[in-house]
């Protein structure tokens, strides 16, 4: 038996070798490499369920997004700004009756919805014009029956949608129109025009397919067809909706689209599809850089892979006036055009890789700001939204020096930003913390309340190890941007005083727990077991922690955290865990840039296997939708160790969110290695001879004026030509 098993491992250790050389073999050409990235469609999710479902699903094309809702036609939160729209519209109905979906799908460029109504088959597909201001929907019946039958279709079309000045915009809850004060016209049979009484919106629906009849009133508009099927027929009926600022503009657009409504509904899809592999070619016309191409046999790796890097582009709008590759946080619901300083710190590596000159200049623009009177920058208006964010610091800080270290500008820090020099302008986001000190004999930093921090949780506050332990971080790395500027005294005492705050940090760990303490302003400790604490700590500190407490906090993360494809952010057994109940920083589930960044921790721990397996295990969350702002538990095992996951809404949880961007970072950080230098001017790898427990190859990294390859194998990781 025994020489059996050594014979099978022999074997499949051989099977395993000749694919692996099989896959280098086949990285090393173009064409090879564009293969590897799956189209739109291989990464859509699967049919769902509705009555599962937390949070329906969006269309996003580059100007704006949409969310469908339970109507099996129906659409809310049509954001693209500076238009917006109050309400819901396009309701489905039968002979009356309001047709719900049974079932969705989320594809990046189209909501598919479908049910059967007494044998009648009915599918629709929504998308978006690509990179306009507009909606496609087709409709698509099928009499399943053996009989000839009639059916009374009917959509409702009372749209509400408005246009908000830009500073409007500055706010996470979208502006809309909740009045009915808006002036339907029809176009025959041909369409409706519907205007804003109140600002220069208007919206034209015309249809391929024309209808029986139009009414409207005051309160509504609806538009039915008289459909007779034979049996086995197909019947579609298909429209296009424009949003401009006059009705002669919206109605040409809308005719225009109705006139060529399938290469245009095509032309939605392939756009799109091209826009997203253009994202991994060097030089392309789209992006002033380009993603890495990961190629591997594992499957659940590569999903989550490019599932992640596809986050960005989803959340990419090119019509806002204050930067023209913006990537807003969230949307369509919440902060459409919102660029969180936190959020984007989840990403950072990969913004730099993907478009770096813009990112160079929103990191000037973003000190136009207060940065500590605010959580966010608009990208409408260029103004400041919501209130002072404790990890803003620390977020902007690490923005900054991905940009840095991927390109090599290190002459970034001599620019202007806000009357400042970049480097006087990090120097103060390192130094902040001595403005809002704890107490008089300390060098941790008070970081104020819950809605600074957490905001769910209540004893999340004030002295917390999370963002004393960036200061550090901070210090040691501004002292080398300011040995480079020639500030030698300033550098050695920020060293220094980075020693000191280390051991105050390190004062604040339950030794044996794997956990870390707040501290009050009465000096009293306040327990925590939250994840950030792991993430930040982590990502901070640790070159400084002994191996056991590395341990002891990844066990910590292991027992209380993880289920069997997510994590919760905060443990049960966390003493705020009952008074923290919201899907993203509470026990019932987690942000999506969480569970990335524990597995980057655990890389940084040289914890390599337990990283890729957590990365592995979150796999089967894709094949709902998109990495969204959070997931949450639901069903029977809620609080156990397999409770069904989905993507949140409860507690103003939106269906898209950068932080997803986060699993590809990770993967491309610390799990490959690819470390660039603070200054921009050399590239290594992370503990390279520390085997991974993965085997794949990351090809066209853009850094620093190269073109970089890096092999992860059972050796570890190092560089390829």
């Amino acid at each position: 038996m025994k020489l059996r098993r050594v014979v099978f491992v022999i074997l499949l250790s051989c099977t395993f070798h000749i694919a692996f050389s099989n896959l280098l073999n086949n990285v090393n050409s173009k064409d090879s490499l564009l293969r590897s990235i799956p189209s739109l469609d291989e990464l859509a999710g699967n049919w769902m369920p509705m009555n599962t479902l937390m949070n329906q699903p969006s269309v996003n094309n580059f100007s704006g997004a949409v969310k469908s809702n339970n109507n099996i036609a129906g659409f809310t939160c049509l954001t693209i700004a500076p238009f917006s729209q109050g309400g819901q519209s396009g309701e489905m109905l039968i002979d009356g009756h309001e047709i719900k979906a049974t079932d969705s799908k989320w594809y990046p460029y189209q909501v598919v919805r479908r049910t059967n109504n007494n044998s009648l088959y009915i599918e629709t597909q929504m998308r978006m014009p690509f990179n306009q201001q507009g909606l496609l929907l087709r409709a698509i019946f099928q009499n399943n029956t053996n009989k000839a039958i009639t059916q009374s279709v009917s959509i409702n079309l009372f749209t509400k949608i408005r246009q908000y000045p830009n500073e409007a915009w500055k706010t996470w809850g979208t502006p809309r129109p909740g009045d009915k004060k808006i002036t339907i016209k029809t176009d025959g049979r041909a369409g409706v025009v519907t205007s804003d009484n109140l600002s220069a919106a208007t919206t034209s629906v015309y249809f391929v397919q024309s209808p029986s009849e139009i009414k409207t009133d005051s309160t509504n508009c609806t538009a039915t067809w008289q459909l007779k099927l034979q049996p086995g027929q197909k019947i579609t009926i298909e429209y296009a909706m424009a949003i401009d600022k006059d009705a002669d503009s919206s109605t040409a657009h809308a005719k225009a689209m109705v006139k060529n409504f399938a290469y245009v509904f095509t032309q939605a899809k392939e756009k799109w599809d091209a826009t997203w592999r253009s994202a991994f070619v060097p030089h392309n016309k789209f992006f002033s850089g380009y993603l890495p191409t990961l190629t591997t046999n594992d499957a659940r790796i590569k999903r989550v892979y490019y599932q992640s890097a596809l986050v960005p582009l989803l959340l990419c709008r090119t019509t806002y006036p204050f930067n023209n590759k913006f990537f807003a946080t969230a949307g369509p619901e919440w902060a459409n055009t919102l660029e969180y300083f936190w959020d984007a710190s989840m990403w950072p590596t990969l913004w730099a890789l993907l478009e770096p000159k813009t990112m160079r200049q929103q990191l000037l623009n973003w000190f136009n700001v207060d940065v500590h009177a605010c959580y966010a920058i608009d990208g409408m208006s260029g103004k400041g939204a919501g209130p002072w964010y404790a990890a803003n610091d620390w977020s902007i800080f690490r923005c900054a020096e991905a940009y840095i270290s991927v390109t090599g500008d290190v002459n970034v820090l001599k620019e202007q930003a806000n009357g400042k020099t970049l480097l006087e302008q990090l120097n103060g986001l390192a130094t902040y913390f001595e403005k809002i000190p704890l107490h008089e004999k300390t060098l941790l930093a008070n970081y104020g309340g819950p809605q600074n921090l957490l905001e769910c949780s209540p004893t999340y506050i004030e002295g917390v190890p999370s963002l004393n332990a960036a200061n550090v971080y901070m210090l040691r790395h501004m002292a080398v941007y300011n040995r480079w500027a020639g500030k030698q005294s300033l550098a050695m005492q920020q060293e220094e005083k980075a020693k000191m705050l280390l051991q105050e940090v390190k004062s604040l760990y339950e030794p044996g727990q794997g956990v870390w303490s707040a501290l009050d302003k009465k000096g009293n400790k306040i327990p925590l077991r939250h994840c950030f604490d792991y993430i930040m700590v982590g990502e901070s500190l640790y070159e400084d922690l002994e191996d056991s407490v590395k341990m002891q906090m990844t066990k910590f993360v292991e027992d209380e955290l993880l289920t069997t494809t997510w994590m919760r952010a905060m443990s049960l057994k966390d003493p705020a865990a009952a008074n923290s109940d919201r899907p993203d920083h509470g026990p019932m589930g987690s942000y999506d840039g969480w569970p990335p960044l524990v597995a980057g921790v655990m890389s940084l721990f040289g914890h390599f296997n337990k990283s890729i397996a957590f990365l592995r295990a979150v796999e089967p969350v894709t094949h709902e939708g998109p990495f969204a702002q959070a997931h949450e538990f639901v069903g029977p095992d809620n609080k156990g160790n397999n409770p069904i996951v989905r993507i949140a809404h409860r507690g103003g949880q939106d269906y898209n969110e950068g932080c997803g961007a986060a699993f590809a970072d990770v993967l491309i950080r610390d799990i490959f290695g690819f470390e660039p230098s603070l200054l921009g001017d050399k590239v290594t790898l992370f503990k390279s001879q520390s085997p991974r427990g993965f085997e794949g190859v990351l090809s066209n990294i853009n850094c620093q004026n190269k073109n970089l390859k890096i092999i992860s194998s059972a050796n570890g990781v190092k560089f390829k030509n």
